[in-house]
């Protein structure tokens, strides 16, 4: 039995696969098991991996007859492990040469479930450069070990968690393979990550995140079109997977096999605005204009409007903050974030007026509060005005959204 198993899913990856794999067949600790999950790709990757199994026994090629998206790659080569550790690496990335040999001597002084190293952000393009910075923080853990259910608890948190990524972690073995066995078989992409951390961490009896571990190497913008905008097909597939990821998370959760925890609704809520959160950013930074209102209907037919909602009333919040710090009301930039709060003000009450509204979502009511103490603050709002959609005005006020947003 190798001490390692490391599994990477490889799709349409010749290009990078190479570089990924000799980094691992480079590793200082060489009790390993590279688990190489072609997933049915139409390009040279199979040539590629059957390669290096040929040159390195340690490879073990497992080529996939149909594509079963990312999630599935990763079930199919976790299932297959023997290792005493499990570590998913994408097929972009590598390993600095002594990562294994690390994990491994701070996994015998230190048992536990799940062990998160820090990655060290390699930026491919000048966009990517400029997010580096940000990256890096996201992906570097707070050193800390947790217990039982505080783990679940912290990685949703939104301050003080930690990233949901499976790559830059390594697993006890038997606990991986356990874990994704408990994982759907549906075809999942984009949001993969995500729900099965969700399953990871709600099973784990103990976390450990390493100090000074910036061991993964996360090339940022490799093989991607990162930085560029969104067509609303890829944002809709976006938004789609993040609703997925949510509806499989409370199956699961609901299940016959999850563990007994008096807290899943709290967890699944703290889910679901991770998850409203992501889409909404992508839908506000990365979609363009011109698309902004298919793209929110997109968004509230994936996700719960409340949880929507409570992102456009963040957006609100912010720009009212941003204008309360301006000097000159009459400014250029002034003007432009008066605009955008009460465009996404009336946007916030549209969405709220949508059937089966949900008011008692705690961020959504959160970031309404704050956001209309701000529009207060600036004039934008009156002393006794509230928040809520306003009858008879929902139909005027979405006519001049659509035109604002296509301009």
């Amino acid at each position: 039995m190798p001490r390692v198993s490391i599994v990477v899913p490889a799709y349409r990856s010749a290009s990078y696969l190479d570089g990924c794999l000799q980094s691992l067949e480079g590793q200082t600790h060489p009790d390993l098991e590279i688990i190489v999950v072609d997933d049915a790709s139409p390009d040279k990757t199979a040539e590629t991996v059957l390669r290096h199994a040929e040159c390195d026994r340690r490879v073990v090629p497992l080529l996939l007859e149909r594509n079963l998206g990312t999630l599935g790659a990763r079930k199919a080569g976790v299932l297959a492990s023997t290792g005493d550790y499990v570590m998913l690496v994408d097929q972009d990335d590598e390993l600095e040469p002594r990562a294994v040999e690390l994990l491994v001597a701070y996994a015998a002084a230190h048992p536990a479930d799940i062990y998160h190293f820090a990655a060290r952000v390699v930026a491919e393009n000048e966009t990517a450069r400029q997010a580096a910075g940000g990256m890096t923080s996201f992906l570097t853990p707070t050193p800390r070990r947790l217990v039982g259910e505080e783990i679940l608890k912290t990685q949703l948190a939104e301050t003080g968690g930690f990233d949901w990524h499976v790559h830059h972690k390594l697993f006890r073995g038997d606990f991986a393979r356990s874990c994704y066995a408990e994982a759907t078989d549906e075809r999942l992409v984009l949001s993969d990550d995500i729900y099965a951390s969700f399953i990871l961490c709600s099973r784990a009896r103990s976390y450990e995140a390493l100090p000074d571990s910036p061991w993964y190497l996360y090339h940022l913008g490799r093989g991607e079109t990162y930085g560029q905008a969104l067509t609303i097909e890829t944002y809709g597939r976006l938004a789609n997977a993040d609703g997925r990821a949510l509806a499989l998370a409370r199956e699961y959760a609901l299940g016959p096999s999850a563990p007994a925890r008096p807290d899943w609704a709290e967890r699944l809520d703290d889910l679901r605005d991770r998850l409203a959160f992501h889409a909404m950013n992508e839908w506000m930074d990365s979609l363009p204009a011109e698309f902004g209102e298919r793209g929110c209907e997109l968004a509230l037919a994936s996700l719960p409007a409340d949880a929507v909602c409570g992102e456009l009333y963040r957006f609100v919040r912010d720009r009212a903050y941003a204008l309360l710090q301006e000097r000159d009301r009459s400014s250029d930039g002034a003007r432009a974030l008066e605009r955008d709060a009460l465009r996404y003000l009336e946007l916030a009450r549209r969405v709220e007026a949508e059937p089966a509204f949900d008011t008692d979502n705690a961020r959504y009511r959160e970031m309404r509060e704050i956001a209309c103490r701000h529009l207060r603050e600036t004039g934008l709002m009156g002393d006794g005005e509230q928040a809520g959609p306003r009858p008879g005005i929902v139909r005027r006020a979405w006519a001049m959204i659509r035109g604002a947003l296509r301009r």
